[in-house]
C-alpha cells in the first residue's frame, strides 16, 4: 500500500527537527524535494545554513556554494596524508591552507543543520573534504562533520558528480564511487534514507511505472520497444503547439532556438539583467541578455513568488505582447499571464552576535525577465522543470541519468515524442546507486526508532545549552591577556575588574553540570511522561540561571559604558563586546531549549516564528537600495560613458553592473562597426578565437572556452564574437 506522501515529509521532518541524525532525502522527479527544503529551512529552529555543488545549484535553493562556505580547495582529495603530491589535496594541506577569518569560523561552530541540495552532483571526496574542515573548527575531531547534522537532498538516477578519468585513476583506491555516500565520513554515520514516493507531476500510472522500472534499472525490453513507439524523425509540430526540444547538448539547442526566433518577422526586443551588488556570471539563474520577439516560444524558469502562483519553473508559453516594463504571456488558449522582472537573491551567512542565531545577509540580486526560449532546451538545463509535450534527441545520450531525467519532463505519454531511437544499453543504472538504494529502511522501522533517537538528541541539546565550561574558558583566556605592566598597557588596569567577573560566573558551571546529571537521569528513566518531568525541571533551572546571566550581562554592559569615555583601549573594548556576547547568546540557547521541551512535550514543533519572542524578531534579509531607472536604452548610456573616455571597468562601477554586462553592451557597437574590437583586446587573442570559432562552427561562448582554456576570458570571447558579427 502508498503511503500518503505528507507521511512521509512529516516522518523526514521530524528526523530533522527532534534527532541529530543525517538524513539523505530522495524522491522520483517531480515528488516535493524542493518544497520539502523550502519548508525546512524557512521553519526549522536550528541554526541552518544551505549550500550546493554549483553555483547556480545554490541560487536557486536559496543558499551558497559549498566551496566558498567551507573555503574548500580546487582539485581532488585524498582522505589520507601519506599523498605527497602538490596537487593533490589531503586532510593536512586543507587545514594548512584554510584562511578563514574568526566571524566564519564562529558562524560554523554555530551551525546545527547544514542542507545539500542536488546532493546527486556531490563528490564523495569534496564532501571528506568539508568534514575535516568542521572537526577542525567546531574542535570535534572524533565526530564526523564536527556534530553538524546533514540533510542531504536529491535523486541519485538524474545527473552523477563529474570526475575525470585521471581522478579517478588515484580516488578509486580510496573509494568505492565517486557518490556522496561512499565518503569515509558518511560511512562513519549512515544517514537515515527516506524516499517521497507520491508522484505530482505525471498521473499517467502507465507511464509512472515504466520510469520507476527505468529509474531502478529494471527496465524490459518491451518497455523499450514501448519507448520507441514514439520514434518520429521527421515530426514538425504546428506553430503554437507548445513542444519543446530536449537535446543533449547546447550547440543543438541553440541552434534550434536561433534558427526559430530568426523565422519571426516581428521586431527584436533585447533585454539586459539588471545585476546589483555581489552576483558572480556563473551564478547568473538566466540570460544575462535575453532576446525575445512577439511569438516566441518561451518557458519560465522560476515559481512565481505571488500569492496566484501563476506560472511555475518549465511552464511553456508564447510571447503575446513586449512592452519596454512587462511582457504578455500566453500559456495556452487565453490564458494571459503579465510578466514583470523577477528578482534572484545572493546572499551571504552571518552570525548575529547577540542571540547565537545564524542570519542570511542579502549580498546581491540578479534581475530579469525569469523566461528563456523554449523551442529547445538541454537535458541539463531541463532538470526539475516540467512539460505537457517534449521532442526529445537522446541520440547522445551517455548516462542512464541523462535518459531519466529527459523523459521524466512530461506529465503523460500522450505529450512525447522521440527524434531519435532509444538505445537500450544505457538504460542499465550503476550499481552503486543500486546498492545504496537497497539500503533505504522501511517507514515502519524508522517510525519506531525515531523516539528513542528523539531522546538521544534532547539529552546532548540541554547538555549543551547548560554546559557553561565554554563561558570560563571564554574568560581564562581573556584574563590570560593581561600580560603587560600597566604603564606599558592601558587595559592592565582592568585585571581585577575581571577577576571578579569570573568569580560571579563560576557557580554557573558547577551548577549547571548538576542540572545536566540531573537531565541524564530523567531521560534514561524509563519515564513515559520524561517530557513533562523534563519541562518543569526546565522552568525551575530558567529561573536560576536567567537572572544571573542578566546580572552578568549588566555588569560588562556597565563597564562598556565606563570605557566608552577612555582612551587607547580599542582593542580591549572589543574583547569586553565579545564577553557580553557570550551571555547574551547562553540566556537565549538555555530559554531556547525551555521553549523546545515545552512544545515537544505538547505534541508540537518549534518553528522560527515561535522563537521571536527570545530576541526580538525572526532576523530578515536586508534589502538592496533601488535606484530611479534611466528610460535610455541602457547599452546607450555605456556607449556614451565609454566615448566620454571612461574604461569599461569604471562604467560596470558606476552603473552597478559587472564588467561582463558592460561589455555587453560595447559589443553591440563593435559588431556593426562603430567601435573597433582591437580598442579592447590585443591581435593575438582576438585571431586566436577567431580561429577556434571558425574551426569549432560555434558562436556559443562556453564552447569556445572550453577549447581555448582560461588564458581567455568569456569577455575576450565576446568582443570576438562582435568582431566576426561585423564582418558578416
Amino acid at each position: 500500500m502508498e503511503l500518503e506522501p505528507n507521511k512521509i515529509a512529516d516522518l523526514a521532518s521530524s528526523y530533522i527537527n527532534s534527532t541529530d541524525r543525517h538524513l539523505f532525502l530522495t524522491g522520483k522527479a517531480g515528488t516535493g524535494k524542493t518544497t520539502f527544503l523550502t519548508e525546512i529551512r524557512t521553519k526549522t529552529y536550528k541554526n541552518t545554513v544551505v549550500a550546493a555543488p554549483t553555483g547556480i545549484a545554490a541560487i536557486n535553493a536559496g543558499g551558497v556554494t559549498l566551496h566558498s562556505l567551507f573555503h574548500l580547495p580546487f582539485g581532488s582529495f585524498v582522505p589520507v596524508n601519506e599523498v605527497q603530491d602538490a596537487n593533490i589535496n589531503t586532510p593536512q594541506s586543507v587545514l594548512a591552507k584554510l584562511k578563514m577569518n574568526s566571524s566564519k569560523r564562529k558562524l560554523l561552530r554555530e551551525l546545527e543543520l547544514l542542507i545539500i541540495d542536488e546532493v546527486s552532483m556531490l563528490r564523495a571526496d569534496l564532501l571528506d573534504c568539508i568534514d575535516v574542515v568542521l572537526r577542525s573548527i567546531r574542535k570535534k575531531r572524533n565526530l564526523p562533520f564536527g556534530g553538524v547534522q546533514l540533510l542531504l537532498i536529491g535523486d541519485l538516477h538524474q545527473l552523477p558528480p563529474v570526475v575525470k578519468n585521471y581522478e579517478w585513476q588515484l580516488l578509486s583506491s580510496y573509494y568505492s564511487s565517486m557518490f556522496f555516500f561512499d565518503s569515509v565520513a558518511l560511512k562513519q554515520n549512515p544517514p537515515v534514507y527516506i524516499e517521497l514516493e507520491k508522484i505530482y507531476r505525471q498521473s499517467d500510472q502507465k507511464f509512472i511505472d515504466v520510469l520507476n522500472r527505468l529509474r531502478n534499472s529494471k527496465l524490459t525490453p518491451e518497455d523499450a520497444e514501448m519507448f520507441n513507439s514514439f520514434y518520429q524523425p521527421d515530426f514538425e509540430p504546428e506553430e503554437g503547439d507548445g513542444y519543446v526540444h530536449v537535446t543533449t547538448h547546447n550547440r543543438k539547442a541553440e541552434v534550434v532556438n536561433k534558427s526559430k526566433l530568426a523565422k519571426l518577422t516581428t521586431k527584436l526586443h533585447s533585454f539586459d539583467a539588471r545585476v546589483q551588488g555581489d552576483f558572480k556570471e556563473n551564478m547568473f539563474p538566466a540570460l544575462e541578455k535575453l532576446e525575445l520577439k512577439e511569438g516566441a516560444q518561451v518557458m519560465f524558469i522560476k515559481n512565481d513568488s505571488g500569492e496566484e502562483k501563476l506560472f511555475y519553473n518549465g511552464k511553456i508559453g508564447k510571447v503575446l505582447t513586449i512592452e519596454s516594463d512587462k511582457l504578455i504571456i500566453d500559456c495556452d488558449k487565453g490564458d494571459l499571464i503579465e510578466l514583470t522582472p523577477a528578482i534572484w537573491e545572493n546572499i551571504r551567512y552571518t552570525l548575529d552576535k547577540d542571540t547565537g542565531e545564524i542570519e542570511e545577509k542579502l549580498i546581491g540580486s540578479f534581475t530579469q525577465f525569469p523566461l528563456r526560449l523554449a523551442w529547445a532546451i538541454t537535458v541539463h538545463k531541463s532538470q526539475g522543470l516540467t512539460f505537457d509535450k517534449a521532442i526529445l534527441d537522446l541520440s547522445d545520450v551517455f548516462a542512464p541519468g541523462q535518459m531519466y531525467v529527459a523523459l521524466s519532463r512530461l506529465r503523460s505519454l500522450d505529450g512525447l515524442v522521440l527524434s531519435s531511437r532509444i538505445n537500450q544499453s544505457v538504460f542499465k543504472q550503476d550499481n552503486a546507486v543500486i546498492d545504496f538504494g537497497n539500503q533505504k529502511t522501511s517507514f515502519e522501522e524508522l517510525k519506531s526508532t525515531i523516539s528513542e533517537e528523539s531522546k538521544l538528541f534532547l539529552g546532548e541539546y540541554i547538555t549543551k545549552a547548560f554546559d557553561f565550561g565554554n563561558i570560563l574558558q571564554e574568560l581564562g583566556w581573556h584574563k590570560s591577556s593581561f600580560t603587560k605592566g600597566e604603564n606599558r598597557s592601558a587595559k592592565q588596569q582592568y585585571l581585577p575588574w575581571t577577576n571578579n567577573l569570573i568569580e560571579k560566573a563560576k557557580p554557573l558551571k558547577e551548577v549547571g553540570d548538576k542540572f545536566n546529571n540531573h537531565v541524564k537521569h530523567i531521560i534514561g528513566g524509563g519515564d513515559q511522561a520524561y517530557l513533562t518531568l523534563l519541562n518543569e525541571r526546565l522552568q525551575k533551572a530558567i529561573g536560576y540561571f536567567k537572572p544571573l546571566l542578566e546580572e552578568l550581562s549588566e555588569k560588562v554592559d556597565e563597564h562598556l559604558v565606563i570605557l566608552s569615555e577612555r582612551k587607547r583601549i580599542k582593542g580591549y573594548v572589543t574583547e569586553v563586546k565579545e564577553l557580553a556576547a557570550l551571555f547574551s547568546q547562553k540566556k537565549i540557547a538555555i530559554q531556547k531549549v525551555q521553549l523546545l521541551v515545552a512544545e515537544m512535550a505538547e505534541g508540537k514543533v518549534l518553528t522560527k516564528e515561535k522563537l521571536q519572542g527570545l530576541y526580538g524578531s525572526i532576523p530578515k534579509k536586508e534589502k538592496l537600495p533601488k535606484k530611479k531607472k534611466d528610460k535610455t536604452p541602457t547599452k546607450e548610456i555605456s556607449f556614451k560613458m565609454y566615448k566620454e573616455g571612461k574604461t569599461v571597468l569604471e562604467i560596470a562601477k558606476e552603473r552597478g553592473f559587472v564588467i561582463g554586462t558592460i561589455t555587453g553592451h560595447l559589443c553591440e557597437y563593435i559588431a556593426v562597426g562603430e567601435l573597433e574590437a582591437a580598442d579592447f583586446i590585443d591581435s593575438y587573442k582576438l585571431n586566436a578565437i577567431v580561429d577556434v570559432a571558425v574551426k569549432l562552427e560555434s558562436r556559443l561562448a562556453s564552447e569556445i572556452k572550453y577549447e581555448l582554456g582560461e588564458e581567455y576570458t568569456y569577455a575576450d570571447i565576446r568582443i570576438a564574437l562582435a568582431h566576426i558579427a561585423s564582418m558578416e
